[in-house]
């Protein structure tokens, strides 16, 4: 991209290339699709061509075999000779004479026609009489799905493929019926087909191509449960595909449609296929080749297309880059003259090297340089007064800045100062008033809860005694005492007073913890208990603690030492406590928003160490688990109103005026130690005061 932008050449040869290459991938695909679509119609007549005519050769063979049936069946011997079989009693000589005669006739017949496998005689109990193999005769042959063939010539002859009970191969039988002169039904001549000239006929794919496949395909299941498998002369299915095929063309010709179209086959693969339901035979027709082969030659034509048109772009780029460098030359020439004036030599001419537009830019170019060269010599003289004058005001401003920059920034630690103490001050009244209006009537619930007991239990001891000199009250008391469960108060009553006391010394250590913290009435230094002022602090920010909507609770972990007390201004070392855990609270937060992922499993936390460095100085460290201070930001960390947060979140003023707390007003230290795992702040702090607040 950057030399792009930089040589025009490489634009005007690159321009070129690439509409090329658009207009050259524009006809290659243009010219595939078309090509496409041509071939897959061809591709459909040739398919729909072989599917007709397989179809033909398979009705005209199963004609065939009904005209070859019919005729041994009108043949005279065999009828007159299977009426006789069929009529007269086993022991007779007419019997085995018929029998004998039957038999030579129907062996000639199936070894002289190969597509009878087998001709037999049925009797009407469905036993076999005679047949072409002797091992047959005397077998019972239930013919359950054998197709009738009657003496009315019909081109649709219902041949329905079945599984051979016996074998479990595949089976199509003829039969006609031999009748007496009255027209009742004495019994069935039947022939079994030789299926092999099937298999000849369908899979015969000469001139389709080499991954053409022709097959027929059959339902062997039933309405709840289909299964479809290969059909052929052997058997149905196949031990590629024990639990049967599927594919759109397999699935509509089942469902009785005949149509074409582009879909993957049994395997997977993508074919072009054409599939018919014969409808007389209850089978589906399918002929299929792959796409890969079918678009074969679209595909080499759009690879020609493309390799010719890479060649005439690359041919016409070379072309180009030569125009271009004729072009570009000029200008060079023009930008290394101006290069040169830029740096002051206004001596300099740009050959002109051509008359046309190019030159007369060389031309204006020429001119411009002259009329430069005349202005800079006014402009030098103007510069050299110009230049006395901004020494002199240049001087004047720096002393003006330096005064100012001390007085903003005196200002702004005044400001900062103000603006935290009116807040504090604010809010220590505010927590002092309501720590003192919640004090009165808490102590005066407080003070009364003891006589409260000891009223209540003198009341239970005197309805002990009533009940003990009583034993039998009226019907009203004992209604009484069942409606207000009595025994229930006298064992609860107790454990509420409990709860009550409990409770109220719980609200007076909170109203307690309140003043500790606000102290707005101890501005002068007193020695206090740092841990306190901690507590103190931890009790007003304990909403921001607790778990709330989309943020986990975050722990407190106190690992306290044995600190002596501290003489400090209280309440200004409280409010540092505040504005470094409340920093604390809202990094845990943002970096809860910012990886949700890693806090489900490292829980939010602010851990408080205290110890005694010497004996002078003691240390406070808050330590979170949260992202850490950036490393561009540690500088300016103390610097008023300088904050990381979203707009709204803080005013950049906590951890300035804690600094000026801490170091400027109690001669300690406040540093802080961040990784990317979290940020320790660190505050010491002298034990006894000096003159430094």
């Amino acid at each position: 991209m950057y030399f792009w932008k930089k040589s025009l050449l490489i634009q005007i040869v690159g321009s070129f290339l690439i509409l090329s290459l658009i207009t050259i991938l524009i006809i290659g695909y243009t010219t595939f699709s078309q090509a496409r679509g041509a071939l897959k119609n061809s591709v459909f007549d040739s398919l729909n061509f072989a599917v007709k005519l397989k179809e033909n050769e398979f009705n005209n063979w199963i004609l065939d075999q009904r005209r070859n049936i019919l005729a041994i069946a009108e043949l005279p011997d065999i009828n007159n000779q299977a009426k006789i079989l069929l009529t007269s009693k086993k022991s007779t000589p007419e019997y085995e004479s018929a029998k004998t005669l039957l038999h030579t006739s129907l062996k000639s017949f199936a070894n002289n026609l190969n597509n009878l496998q087998e001709l037999f005689i049925l009797s009407k109990s469905s036993r076999v009489l005679v047949s072409s193999s002797s091992n047959k005769v005397g077998k019972y042959q239930a013919l359950t799905q054998y197709s009738e063939v009657t003496k009315s010539p019909k081109y649709n002859l219902i041949s329905n493929l079945y599984r051979s009970a016996e074998t479990g191969k595949p089976m199509i039988t003829f039969a006609i019926p031999i009748v007496d002169k009255n027209g009742q039904q004495l019994g069935l001549l039947a022939s079994h087909l030789n299926l092999e000239r099937i298999d000849f006929i369908i899979r015969d794919q000469a001139g389709l191509g080499q991954t053409a496949r022709i097959y027929l395909v059959g339902n062997i299941g039933n309405n709840f449960s289909r299964v479809n498998v290969f059909v052929s002369a052997t058997k149905f299915g196949s031990e590629e595909f024990p639990d049967g095929i599927s594919s759109k063309g397999i699935n509509d010709a089942i469902n009785r449609k005949n149509g074409e179209g582009l879909y993957r086959n049994y395997k997977g693969v993508p074919v072009i296929g054409v599939y018919r339901w014969l409808e007389f035979q209850d089978l589906a027709l399918l002929a299929e080749i792959d796409q890969t082969e079918a678009f074969a030659s679209a595909r080499h034509l759009a690879t020609s297309i493309l390799l010719v048109g890479l060649t005439l772009a690359l041919v016409m780029a070379i072309a180009m880059l030569l125009l271009g460098r004729q072009i570009v030359r000029p200008i060079l020439a023009i930008a290394h003259t101006a290069k040169l004036v830029s740096k002051g030599d206004l001596t300099q001419k740009v050959p002109v090297l051509t008359q046309d537009e190019i030159g007369f830019l060389a031309k204006t170019f020429n001119e411009m340089i002259q009329q430069l060269e005349g202005s800079y010599q006014k402009l030098s003289n103007y510069n050299r007064v110009l230049e006395v004058k901004v020494d002199e005001r240049t001087q004047e401003l720096k002393e003006k800045n330096t005064d100012l920059e001390q007085t903003l920034h005196k200002l702004k630690q005044t400001q900062a100062q103000l603006i935290q103490d009116e807040k504090m001050v604010a809010l220590g009244q505010l927590v002092a008033g309501v720590a003192h209006e919640i004090n009165n009537p808490v102590s005066f619930i407080y003070g009364n809860i003891k006589p409260a007991r000891n009223y209540t239990e003198s009341l239970l001891d005197l309805l002990n005694l009533y009940q003990q000199y009583y034993p039998v009250p009226a019907a009203e008391i004992i209604d009484m005492e069942t409606i207000i469960e009595l025994d229930f108060i006298r064992e609860d009553f107790p454990c509420l007073l409990d709860s009550m006391e409990q409770g109220t010394s719980r609200i007076k250590e909170i109203v307690l913890s309140l003043r500790n913290f606000s102290r707005h009435d101890q501005s002068s230094q007193k020695q206090v208990n740092i841990h306190e002022g901690i507590d103190s602090t931890l009790l007003i920010l304990q909403n921001r603690l607790k778990p709330r909507t989309g943020n986990l609770e975050i722990q407190i972990i106190k690992e306290y030492g044995n600190l002596p007390l501290v003489e400090c201004l209280a309440s200004q070392v409280n409010q540092v406590f505040m504005n470094i855990l409340a920093n604390g609270i809202d990094a845990l937060e943002i970096s809860w928003e910012k990886s949700k992922s890693k806090f489900l499993s490292i829980k939010p936390q602010i851990k408080i160490k205290t110890r005694v460095i010497d004996k002078n100085y003691i240390s406070i460290h808050i330590i979170d688990n949260g992202i850490g201070i950036p490393e561009k930001v540690k500088n300016r960390i103390f610097e008023p109103f300088y904050t990381t947060k979203p707009i709204g979140k803080g005013t950049g003023l906590g951890l300035s005026l804690s600094y000026q707390i801490i170091v400027e007003k109690h001669g300690g230290n406040l540093y802080f130690n961040s990784v990317e795992e979290g940020t320790e702040i660190v505050i010491e702090l002298p034990v006894f005061m000096d003159d430094h607040g």
